[in-house]
């Protein structure tokens, strides 16, 4: 199928605006490939403008690279001109062809296709009233996490590649192109990991804690017949199930035992409050203020803009002086819990 020549020059300028991206964040087309899932010779042909990759490599590729969602915006912009230029038939061709992994594969947007390529896996999956649940035990386990505790993991997990980090003390895992499969449902994060390795099983699995856990548990692990929510349906609150990294075309997911040690981590930036990120020496980072809320509010008796700070105990405060306000506390250790 052949392209115009201003499409063409669209994608020369998508693969030039990929390579600048890489190049800003400091990484080789190596490692761009292996935070992709693709091969180092997908990457240097699609940044010569020789290759159309689908929507889901420039995904990962703002995603690896920080860039926003600034290569997929430029990527749908050249999608758009590209099927301006093609016939119906041709353009549902091409299209449905760009699409193939996402429908087809564990993320199509069709139940059957989705409960089949499960299957196909080998996992045990439960389809009804509108709800797709995988059956962790056989096949399949997962892990259970926060939703702020899961996005640091993923990220750590994609900037290193799975190499071991010694200054954050992360451990070493299979590449993200291989092992990374991350399910969203609601404010939680879980984590596909390979089954049988659950320290727990029969009667330690009868008390095993009910759903959210005593305080201080951090992680949940489901195994031996535990059910999660699978894409795409709705979970128990009605909210819809997706997936937060998908799945890579060859699964082979992480040792468990291995992946707790990344998300303990994780879990000690998160377990302070919902809305901090504390990480060592007491610094703190919590989301920003709405405009509103930032507005200056003169002293009635001075005339003086008071201090804003975030006014709890254990957040790090500044002054308008910039110095430290108050002193963070330490939080109880993070708790592995087990579900069923």
């Amino acid at each position: 199928m052949n392209d115009s020549e201003g499409t063409r020059a669209l994608r020369r300028d998508l693969g030039r605006a990929l390579k600048e991206a890489r190049r800003a964040a400091g990484y080789s087309q190596a490692q761009l490939a292996r935070k992709t899932g693709y091969a180092r010779s997908t990457v240097s042909t699609v940044e010569s403008g020789g290759q159309n990759v689908p929507r889901i490599f420039w995904e990962r590729s703002d995603a690896a690279l920080g860039s926003g969602t600034a290569l997929l915006a430029r990527y749908d912009r050249l999608a758009q001109r590209r099927l301006a230029g093609l016939s119906r038939t041709a353009a549902g061709a091409w299209a449905r062809e760009d699409t193939r992994h996402a429908r087809r594969g564990l993320g199509a947007d069709i139940v059957s296709d989705a409960v089949a390529a499960y299957m196909r896996l080998g996992w045990r999956v439960h389809d009804g009233d509108g709800r797709v649940d995988l059956i962790c035990g056989n096949g399949i386990e997962a892990l259970e996490v926060l939703r702020p505790t899961g996005v640091v993991a993923v990220h750590w997990w994609l900037h290193t590649g799975g190499a071991p980090d010694e200054i954050r003390r992360l451990p070493a895992l299979p590449g993200p192109q291989d092992a990374l499969a991350v399910i969203a449902a609601g404010d939680r994060y879980l984590f596909l990991v390979q089954a049988g390795a659950c320290p727990w099983a029969g009667p330690d699995l009868a008390v095993a804690p009910p759903a959210g856990g005593p305080p201080g548990v951090a992680v949940r692990w489901h195994a031996d017949g535990s059910r999660i929510p699978a894409p795409p349906s709705l979970d128990g609150h009605g909210r819809r199930v997706a997936w937060a990294y998908p799945p890579p075309n060859r699964v082979r997911l992480a040792n468990p035992i291995v992946l707790l040690d990344l998300l303990a981590r994780a879990a000690a930036l998160t377990r302070h409050r919902r809305h901090l990120l504390t990480f060592p020496g007491g610094i703190s980072v919590a989301p920003a203020a709405s405009t509103a809320m930032c507005e200056p509010q003169p002293d009635e008796r001075h005339g003086q803009v008071p201090d804003r700070r975030l006014g709890q105990e254990g957040d790090l405060c500044l002054g308008r002086d910039g110095r430290k306000a108050t002193q963070p506390v330490t939080a109880p250790a993070a708790v592995i819990g087990v579900t069923q």
